[in-house]
């Protein structure tokens, strides 16, 4: 008996430092993450620049909260493209616009990817994107001002600005 009095605090003494030796983990470094760089281009600056109505360059009308480009708007932006790839000098600002129905909020964004809609769609067509710059007014410049269908999808559309360089002519 006296014999496991001293034994059983060596016991108590000796377990923790048998088991505090455990084997350590190795621990990988994590691969290192390959960097996805999109291509971007960078749209021009709108600052002290003038752009006015360009009779060669038509409007697109979209649908009701929609900002997809239908067979006819992309005939009309082959059209401008053709003109703007004759007249290399022109920079353009695309307007997004629409009806008065929606919140405001809700209406800038949608301008703002119905213009970017026509900005990608020219580019697929060969235009620069350093040549266009994309703005939304929402409902606040409404073209028609009435209460209704009809005049509801004519504000619904994206309109194209010119600026045309002072020395440089213009290709009609």
């Amino acid at each position: 008996m006296n014999r496991w009095f001293y034994l059983l605090p060596f016991t108590f003494y000796l377990l923790p430092a048998f088991t505090g030796c455990a084997k350590k983990k190795i621990v990988k470094p994590p691969e290192p993450i390959q960097q996805v760089i999109e291509k971007s281009v960078e749209e021009p600056s709108l600052r002290g620049k003038e752009y006015k109505k360009v009779a060669q360059l038509e409007t697109v009308y979209f649908d009701y909260d929609d900002a997809t480009l239908h067979a006819d708007a992309r005939n009309i932006l082959a059209k401008n493209a053709k003109w703007l790839k004759e007249n290399k000098d022109v920079e353009i600002i695309v307007e997004g616009h629409c009806d008065e129905r929606g919140t405001t909020d809700y209406n800038i964004a949608l301008g703002d990817r119905r213009a970017k809609s026509v900005r990608s769609y020219l580019m697929k067509l060969g235009i620069k994107g350093n040549r266009m710059a994309t703005i939304s007014y929402g409902e606040e410049r409404p073209v028609d001002i009435g209460h209704d269908e009809s005049t509801w999808a004519k504000n619904r559309r994206g309109e194209m600005l010119g600026r045309i360089p002072e020395d440089k002519k213009v290709v009609k």
